[in-house]
């Protein structure tokens, strides 16, 4: 039988769901159920506002894991549940809880042999004081993109699937107090989404201190090493040539979509709940 030092050389990709849970039990009883995660980096941001690519470029930098979503290490029972809340508090963390987050990271990270870990999940943007519960010297990155680009790119990804049909918010990020912001009208209730989901985050901007930090996407889309410099120094990676060139010079950004893609009575709609936020985040209406 391989042993588990054996089992961490190989590369994730090329383990099985079977073998990464069996290398994952090992390593418990071999003393990991003491473990402990330090200085973990969460990527924060409304659904659809490119965390996704974010976080795939910000985890090339060498001493980066990444383990992205996660959503059944998050919340093993209620991750696929349609009236879960996504909303947590520090309150609600247990014991049993911030045990399985630390090992279950932990493991993530020494199994790639990183020095930090990255976890990019839009349902952190409204858990920021659980995280910070469980993990007390985490920090944040958060997207943010043109709330119309967003809500346009929700209602896109919606009409796409008959599975997020079945589910609120399209089982994307849910506000809180989400049952209160139900709509009949999906335009109304994805400008509200991402309203909601992105005050929640920035109210957190003062107790955070330097522990948060924000970059736009368009800027990011524009000067993606620019601007994941500046991430990688908050974050206390280094960053140098090696490191850069590892990022492309420029990304295609989608958000003129919005325009042609949204009839004018939905950018009406979005327009006048967003508009605050908008203007407040530098976006020309």
């Amino acid at each position: 039988m391989a042993s588990l030092s054996e089992i961490a050389r190989v590369p994730l990709t090329a383990l099985g769901a079977a073998v990464y849970e069996l290398a994952y039990r090992l390593w418990l009883l071999g003393g990991g159920r003491t473990a402990r995660l330090e200085r973990p980096i969460f990527m924060l941001g409304c659904p659809r506002s490119g965390t996704t690519v974010a976080a795939d470029l910000f985890a090339r930098h060498p001493d980066v894991a990444n383990l992205s979503e996660a959503q059944e290490i998050w919340d093993p029972r209620r991750h696929l549940d349609p009236e879960a809340d996504h909303h947590w508090t520090a309150a609600e963390v247990t014991p049993a809880d911030a045990r399985r987050l630390h090992t279950r990271f932990e493991f993530h990270r020494r199994l790639h042999r990183k020095a930090r870990f990255l976890n990019k999940n839009p349902r952190s943007s409204v858990r920021i004081d659980y995280i910070r519960a469980v993990f007390p010297d985490a920090g944040f990155l958060h997207v943010l993109r043109d709330g119309r680009a967003v809500a346009h790119s929700i209602l896109r990804e919606m009409r796409r699937s008959s599975l997020r049909q079945r589910f609120p918010f399209g089982n994307f990020c849910k506000p809180p107090h989400w049952r209160e912001l139900l709509r009949d009208d999906p335009a109304e209730q994805a400008a509200l989404q991402w309203t909601e989901v992105v005050r929640c985050v920035r109210a957190h901007r003062q107790a955070l201190g330097a522990a948060y930090h924000e970059f736009l996407y368009e800027d990011f889309c524009q000067n993606p090493r620019q601007v994941l410099a500046h991430a990688y120094g908050f974050a206390g990676l280094r960053v140098d040539d090696d490191v850069l060139q590892r990022l492309p010079a420029r990304l295609d950004s989608q958000n003129f979509q919005w325009r042609a893609g949204l009839q004018p009575t939905q950018i009406e709609t979005i327009n006048r709940i967003q508009r605050e936020l908008l203007d407040e985040l530098g976006y020309p209406l």
